[in-house]
């Protein structure tokens, strides 16, 4: 068990440290094709292209960004492993001042075939403490 575990830490930190430094290839790999993603951004269920199109979206309209993730817990569930934890949503758009959002996250990832894979990814904002925090 201990020995999923650190593979499945290892995973999401490599996925975490690809989407942060801009290695979306990497990141978007990692990524089931039928995943599902609740976004803290969007008030709807959003599938793995839909979410490459959103970064495509806004990533040329930001100067910075960062998805700092902390409090992390790592859970298996036989071959399921589940990642727990609080994020901040950092960043610079181009034409705007700096922007916090702060959430609850969690993640789910299937090992098939000795890799993982992460197919559920569900993030909420933290309302009582980003309300009037991040200009609009």
């Amino acid at each position: 068990m201990t020995t999923k575990i650190t593979s499945l830490e290892s995973a999401f930190n490599d996925w975490r440290n690809a989407f942060n430094t801009g290695n979306l290839n990497e990141a978007y790999g990692v990524m089931n094709e039928d995943m599902v993603i609740f976004d803290e951004d969007i008030p709807w269920r959003f599938s793995k292209t839909d979410f490459v199109k959103h970064i495509q979206f806004h990533g040329p309209n930001w100067e910075s960004f960062e998805w700092v993730a902390r409090e992390l817990r790592f859970q298996m569930r036989g071959g399921t492993g589940v990642v727990s934890g609080y994020a901040t949503l950092r960043g610079k758009p181009r034409d705007a001042g700096f922007r916090q959002r702060f959430m609850g996250f969690t993640q789910t990832w299937i090992l098939e075939n000795e890799s993982w894979s992460l197919v559920v990814w569900h993030q909420s904002p933290l309302l009582g403490q980003i309300e009037g925090a991040s200009p609009s």
